[in-house]
């Protein structure tokens, strides 16, 4: 009797090797899930930026016009898109910057400035989607915002890395500015420390097409 099973598996190794056939089974299960769920986020980004330029460049933008003239818009409702040409950056801007608004496009802080307007357009993104290439912004850089009531150019005047309790960059300072907002560092692995701040100006291009039509 002893000779026949000298060689069989102990039922505690049995046991062992099952629970890591399940380990592994319940591992590539968890592997696809979450694969298969940063799929449907960047393609629902992509289709969510791919709507929103649409309604800018289309007739139905004059919706948008009449649901910007409502000082506070929904969560989630298309605000406009910014462009910088240098960096090849271009996003859809939507209204807020919950968590799920930031994974579609770039968040307008809600009370801030509309694109524009005088006071402070307070804009934040990802830094590792939608604002990546914000790393390579210098001063003198130009910044397009395109609302419901136009185009409007930027020039940018300085960078800055901050605390994120540092709250006065968010505030006006009697002009039209822009104020870009995302994590720092940008190769930071896990929730970032700091914040990095692009503070612009807008440029009066009406005085400036003047200046170039004299010349």
């Amino acid at each position: 009797m002893w000779a026949e099973n000298k060689y069989a598996i102990p039922k505690a190794a049995r046991c062992k090797n099952r629970a890591a056939v399940w380990i592994e089974r319940f591992l590539w299960i968890a592997g696809c899930l979450a694969l298969g769920y940063c799929a449907f986020i960047w393609g629902r980004s992509q289709y969510d930026q791919a709507q929103g330029r649409w309604a800018l460049e289309n007739p139905v933008a004059s919706d948008l016009r009449a649901r910007s003239t409502t000082r506070v818009n929904p969560e989630g409702t298309l605000v406009g898109r910014i462009d910088i040409p240098k960096l090849d950056l271009s996003a859809v801007v939507f209204e807020g910057t919950s968590d799920e608004t930031l994974a579609r496009g770039v968040g307008h802080l809600t009370g801030s400035a509309g694109p524009g307007e005088r006071g402070n357009l307070v804009l934040a993104g990802h830094r590792d989607t939608f604002f990546r290439k914000l790393r390579g912004i210098r001063k003198g850089d130009e910044v397009t915002i395109k609302g419901p009531e136009g185009e409007f150019q930027y020039q940018v005047e300085s960078t800055a890395v901050v605390k994120p309790d540092q709250t006065e960059v968010l505030k006006p300072d009697g002009g039209s500015i822009l104020t870009l907002i995302t994590c720092y560092p940008f190769r930071f692995i896990g929730n970032a420390p700091d914040r990095f701040v692009v503070r612009a100006r807008k440029i009066d291009t009406s005085a400036a097409n003047k200046s170039r039509n004299s010349s």
